[in-house]
């Protein structure tokens, strides 16, 4: 699988792969909220939040300007399946 690729790619793939799977998350979650309610079974099954990692926030006070970093990262069940697409893609398309 990795004689002829590198790993950069799969790397920058499987990101792709689960920030398209975020936003289709997303998504899915302000349409449920619209045609149904809050807090249905979908949601809490497939579109919650069930690892969220928060590193941060670092800031910098220069003299001039600060600067502030934090990172963010929130996993779903929809970011798995999107991470699994990515990694299929990896594997047999090119």
């Amino acid at each position: 699988m990795l004689r002829d690729k590198p790993v950069s790619h799969l790397i920058i793939i499987l990101f792709i792969s689960a920030l398209g799977a975020n936003l289709i998350g997303e998504a899915l979650r302000i349409i449920l909220h619209f045609v149904f309610w809050e807090n249905t079974i979908i949601e809490k099954g497939f579109l919650q939040y069930h690892v969220d990692y928060n590193i941060g926030p670092f800031s910098f006070n220069l003299i001039i300007f600060g600067l502030s970093f934090s990172l963010w990262l929130k996993f779903n069940v929809i970011t798995l399946l999107g991470i699994l697409v990515g990694w299929y893609y990896f594997k047999y398309s090119y």
